[in-house]
């Protein structure tokens, strides 16, 4: 087919699949259009921890931190029962503390990378994975209980409004969600296809041979975690203002594990796949919801098949299914790089 006729079925295909977003509420009701905000929260933490552990090879198992930290922001500076408010009148709205819990989470990120710059594969795993229960035991701990409610969290906080409308109707809140996902997918192809992106592509492989070829890794590696933990940020404050309340149980290891997963999934470093790896892992137990307490039961099995047959994942990037090919040549098919083997042994 000519270049010309491909772009014409591109663009028709990505109108078609634009007006499938825009109408799914709408077509689907309130409680699938509230899973598909939850599929929403994935897709987004994904897309942020797919430029840490997809791109840049570095290894996050506390992940779920920086979507606590953006969700505690939100919470601390919208809700008027916070420690922040004045008189039961909130500190802010919602649209300027949104900004500013994407850069407290980011800082974050450059926090948690400062330490962390020398470490690689198993090690920065197990740092990151403190990282993550350090921020849930300061959630619980009575030193900030009197600033974060300490257990009983932080109330009241409100849905966002948009004008005279309010967001708190899933139906509504997906097209926020959708907008943060496609901000974040926008953001992670411009980053895979520059400077940056070849450099985390080349530090992921070898880092030692990248910091040969001049790629300062200092710099890679903070610029890696702080963008990836802005997108967790954001993810956390949309979930703070969703569910009205929150709390440190709603942070857990699990949430990190889930986020992991769904890259694993959906195919390292691959964007499309990030999103298929979301639907399939938070979407997948809501289809199996009919069968009852064996759904855990079924969700597993089948991503035990899945592993097994599809080891790549769903979508791989296409340089990755290069790199498998090129294992099949040397005869060691369908043996993929192990995620705790990705970015090298300290």
């Amino acid at each position: 087919m000519p270049v010309a006729g491909q772009t014409s079925l591109r663009w028709i295909g990505f109108g078609l699949l634009t007006l499938a977003l825009l109408v799914l509420p709408a077509a689907v009701g309130q409680f699938w259009s509230q899973t598909l905000t939850t599929i929403g929260l994935f897709a987004l933490m994904g897309l942020g921890l797919n430029i840490v552990v997809g791109l840049a090879g570095l290894l996050d198992l506390g992940y779920v931190a920086f979507y606590a930290i953006g969700a505690y922001t939100m919470a601390l500076l919208t809700s008027p029962a916070s420690s922040m408010a004045s008189n039961g009148n909130p500190a802010m709205s919602f649209w300027i503390a949104l900004p500013i819990s994407l850069i407290v989470a980011a800082f974050s990120g450059i926090l948690l990378g400062i330490p962390v710059l020398r470490l690689r594969g198993d090690y920065l795993a197990i740092v990151t994975l403190g990282f993550g229960e350090i921020i849930r035991v300061l959630a619980l701990s009575d030193l900030l209980k009197p600033w974060i409610g300490g257990p009983q969290g932080i109330l009241e906080t409100p849905a966002p409004q948009l004008f005279d409308l309010s967001l708190k109707d899933p139906r509504l809140l997906y097209y926020l969600l959708l907008a943060a996902c496609l901000l974040g997918v926008f953001v992670s192809i411009r980053l895979n296809f520059s400077r940056i992106g070849r450099a985390w592509i080349a530090m992921r492989e070898d880092e030692d041979v990248a910091q040969a070829m001049g790629i300062n890794l200092v710099a890679a590696k903070l610029m890696a975690f702080s963008i990836g933990a802005a997108l967790a940020g954001i993810g956390g404050a949309i979930f703070a203002s969703r569910q009205g309340a929150i709390f440190p149980s709603d942070f857990t290891l699990f949430i990190s594990i889930n986020v992991l997963c769904l890259i694993i999934i959906g195919g390292i470093g691959s964007i499309p796949g990030t999103i298929v790896g979301a639907l399939f892992l938070v979407g997948l137990p809501e289809v199996l919801r009919e069968v009852d307490e064996f759904r855990i039961l079924a969700y597993g099995f089948g991503l035990v098949i899945m592993m097994i047959v599809k080891p790549e994942g769903l979508l791989p990037s296409a340089r990755r299914r290069m790199e498998l090919h090129e294992h099949e040549a040397g005869g060691m098919a369908g043996t993929p790089t192990p995620i705790s083997e990705v970015g090298g042994k300290a």
